[in-house]
């Protein structure tokens, strides 16, 4: 992936509950509550959902299962010990993986849109058996 801002591969096991359906509608959820002033537009389309906020900046998450994502998986496995959050993870369970959210944003020079890709993870983090990693 050549987006360099805030972008994730969210590996997701064959047994979670995942779903990109499922991570609009938390998002819409997220972004209603009273203390957000700048609640931005989650447009659903296809396998992928653009998030868009006042100024046009965009948050994009991708949910791809083509057959490149299990030989990614499996070479993180092999060349890696932790996750995004230096944690260890299960390398086995990530060589299953066939499917991965792919999240990045537009350029943010600034970092003005930083606690809204950590709230966008944090909506991620709530599906179970995912795998997250940061991309460098």
């Amino acid at each position: 992936m050549a987006n360099t801002f805030y972008s994730y591969s969210v590996y997701i096991e064959p047994s979670s509950n995942a779903a990109i359906s499922i991570l609009k509608d938390n998002l819409d959820s997220f972004y209603q509550k009273q203390i957000i002033t700048n609640k931005p537009e989650i447009v659903l389309i296809d396998n992928q959902i653009t998030i868009t906020f006042d100024d046009d900046y965009n948050f994009y998450i991708y949910l791809s299962d083509e057959e490149h994502v299990n030989e990614e998986a499996t070479e993180i496995a092999n060349d890696q010990d932790v996750d995004w959050n230096e944690n260890i993870f299960d390398k086995e369970k990530l060589k299953t993986c066939k499917k991965r959210f792919e999240v990045w944003g537009d350029d943010d020079f600034d970092m003005d849109y930083f606690n809204d890709s950590l709230f966008i993870i944090e909506q991620i983090e709530n599906f179970n058996n995912i795998i997250i990693f940061q991309n460098e």
